[in-house]
């Protein structure tokens, strides 16, 4: 599992801590329930760009005063000045 997609599993498994179910968790993000499942099982290798964003939205609605997710980049890369 890359770490985008553990940080990803770490968000829904703080939901579902909650006491939301994975479908609760889907409805809330607007995803499909079996991107959910298919994340938390490790079967999705890159979840596409909107489920992502979609998850983090959810998450940050469902916990307003959580750190903003770490912005990353590829090894050895650095954002530039003034960006």
């Amino acid at each position: 599992m890359s770490n985008d997609v553990a940080e990803i599993a770490s968000m829904i498994r703080r939901l579902e801590e909650t006491g939301l179910s994975r479908k609760a968790i889907a409805e809330g993000a607007n995803v499909g329930a079996s991107a959910i499942t298919r994340i938390m099982l490790g079967d999705a290798k890159s979840p596409s760009f909107r489920v992502v964003n979609s998850i983090k939205r959810f998450y940050g609605e469902t916990f307003p005063n959580a750190d903003p997710p770490q912005q990353r980049f590829a090894p050895g890369c650095q954002p530039r000045a003034g960006r």
